[in-house]
């Protein structure tokens, strides 16, 4: 009987609980990784979702009006602004998108535009020049095609800074906190 409680008492070895410790540590060792490249990933779909859903929504304003709509993007602040018409101006913007902002935290490093960096939608809807966009996050990049057709006949006019871009994204923001409170 005493024997009996004895081994009923016994805890685990030394070797038993190095044995755990190493297994616990090799499988951590694999799942960090992943759980970081999940993060990422949420980060660049956020983004990707965010400029696709602008973009259609702003494709059914141009139906809607039967206006042209013109979207800017400001690669150095890492957003862009979409407003009605062809002249980009402070006072027209209807979107303004900073991705260096949350959810995203996204850099926009390149399109596939040249030196503009204006995409136009025509008053059909339709996106113009095709292209595409990368967003940035570290050394990790993923890439956002935009489909549409490739001239519509004209060019739209830039005349806003990215600082005003900034500044009209800023009061746009204010006035729907006012709206909202």
């Amino acid at each position: 009987m005493n024997t009996d409680r004895r081994n009923a008492a016994r805890g685990f070895s030394m070797i038993e609980l190095v044995i755990v410790v190493a297994v616990t540590g090799i499988i951590a060792a694999i799942a960090v990784p992943r759980f970081a490249d999940a993060a990422s990933g949420r980060q660049f779909q956020a983004g990707k979702k965010q400029l696709l859903a602008d973009i259609e929504t702003i494709k059914l304003r141009a139906r809607a009006t039967s206006k042209q709509h013109t979207l800017k993007f400001f690669l150095n602040e890492n957003m862009y602004v979409i407003v009605e018409g062809n002249e980009i101006d402070k006072n027209a913007i209807i979107i303004a998108r900073d991705f260096d902002e949350d959810p995203f935290n996204l850099g926009i490093q390149r399109t596939s535009l040249g030196g503009d960096e204006v995409l136009v939608i025509t008053p059909f809807g339709d996106l113009t020049p095709p292209t595409t966009v990368r967003l940035q996050l570290g050394s990790h990049t993923h890439d956002v095609i935009l489909d549409g057709i490739a001239d519509p006949g004209y060019a739209p006019v830039v005349s806003a800074t990215a600082e005003e871009a900034k500044e009209a994204a800023d009061s746009l923001v204010g006035s729907l906190l006012k709206l909202i409170l």
